[in-house]
């Protein structure tokens, strides 16, 4: 007799136990996050907004996880959410809820920033673009969450506002603004595309305008507390601006009478154009006869110092040369008077004598 066939009872338990055991098992992994490929995070919101377990969590329209849970905190509400383990989400990123179907069924939206989408596009490494990423058990902060306006609450918060609309202005301003977008939709185009595109523009630019922003909001702090200086400086200019407005007859004569010397110098430049032109070329032609004469001006430079040292003898012999010049330019001839010491002048008719006193 088989095992079988004597004990049926205990291989039903037997069986039953393994079945209770495999579908718990089965359970549990759908339960473990590291077998189902997922991690948590959680935000915050400043309104649940409607959301429940199971809504999608979707990332440009792709679905990347799910809500798991709602939990209401202290002063905001907190969603938990699972989000596929391959997915990388920037700490910039922005959380906003946004309304699936009509029947008031929500999603949550994330959205990276600009540029960080810009480096994935341009092929760059996407960790240059972003300050980190999220791992498990981040919380995306309330700043970086926003929930859609209710209907409810738009009729709700609209109805006092619509009652107090003057429907004749309501009519006429409608009206005016068919008839002035008529006519300007072209215009009115293409400013909004070049509104679109300025903002595409600026939107990276956001940080440094935000920056420069800053800095013109100190500067005008420091203008302001130079308030007093500068009003002095702008009333010193302005008594400047006086003292030029009462001498602007002296500069406009001094102008003038600039002016006329201006125009008188270049008459006297021309008139004398020719003479000096002329003095040139003379110039030129006493160079040009001098640096052919340049041999004989040297030769004579040579003879110059023997003719002086020859010329320079006789002035060696004391009055030799007057009684010589005497006896040159007299008929007759020439006598010294006086002592050796101080012979005096020659006198006509008398002829020195070879030695002290003596005559010829």
């Amino acid at each position: 007799m088989s095992f079988t066939e004597r004990r049926p009872w205990l291989i039903g338990i037997v069986s039953i136990a393994i079945l209770v055991a495999g579908t718990s098992l089965a359970f549990s992994f759908t339960k473990a996050k590291g077998l189902r490929g997922v991690y948590t995070i959680s935000a915050e919101l400043t309104d649940a907004a409607g959301l429940l377990p199971g809504n999608e969590v979707r990332i440009a329209g792709v679905k990347v996880g799910n809500v798991t849970r709602v939990t209401l905190e202290s002063d905001a509400a907190r969603v938990l959410m699972e989000i596929q383990k391959d997915i990388e989400i920037p700490v910039e990123t922005l959380l906003e809820v946004k309304l699936k179907t009509l029947l008031g069924q929500k999603f949550i939206d994330l959205q990276f920033p600009r540029s960080f989408v810009a480096a994935i596009s341009a092929g760059s490494a996407p960790e240059d673009a972003t300050a980190g990423f999220f791992t498990e058990g981040d919380l995306i902060p309330v700043a970086q969450t926003s929930v859609p306006f209710e209907v409810y609450q738009a009729a709700t918060g609209g109805t006092d506002v619509l009652e107090k609309i003057d429907k004749n202005s309501l009519r006429t301003m409608l009206r005016v603004l068919g008839s002035t977008v008529g006519t300007s939709k072209d215009e009115i185009g293409r400013a909004l595309v070049a509104l679109d595109r300025a903002g595409d523009v600026l939107g990276p630019k956001s940080g440094s305008i935000t920056k420069l922003l800053k800095n013109l909001n100190q500067v005008s702090g420091t203008l302001a507390r130079s308030d007093e200086s500068l009003n002095g400086i702008l009333a010193g200019g302005s008594d400047v601006l006086g003292v030029l407005a009462d001498r602007r007859a002296t500069i406009s004569s001094l102008l003038a009478a600039a002016d006329d010397l201006g125009q008188s110098l270049g008459l006297l430049i021309r008139s004398a154009r020719a003479p000096l032109a002329t003095g040139v070329r003379d110039l030129n032609s006493i160079l040009l006869t001098a640096e052919g004469s340049l041999d004989e001006l040297s030769v004579a430079l040579e003879e110059l110092g023997p003719a002086q040292r020859l010329f320079g003898i006789p002035l060696q012999f004391g009055r030799f040369t007057e009684g010589a010049a005497c006896a040159v330019i007299s008929e007759d001839t020439c006598s010294a008077t006086g002592s050796p010491d101080d012979p005096g002048f020659p006198v006509k008719g008398i002829q020195p004598s070879p030695g002290p006193g003596g005559a010829r």
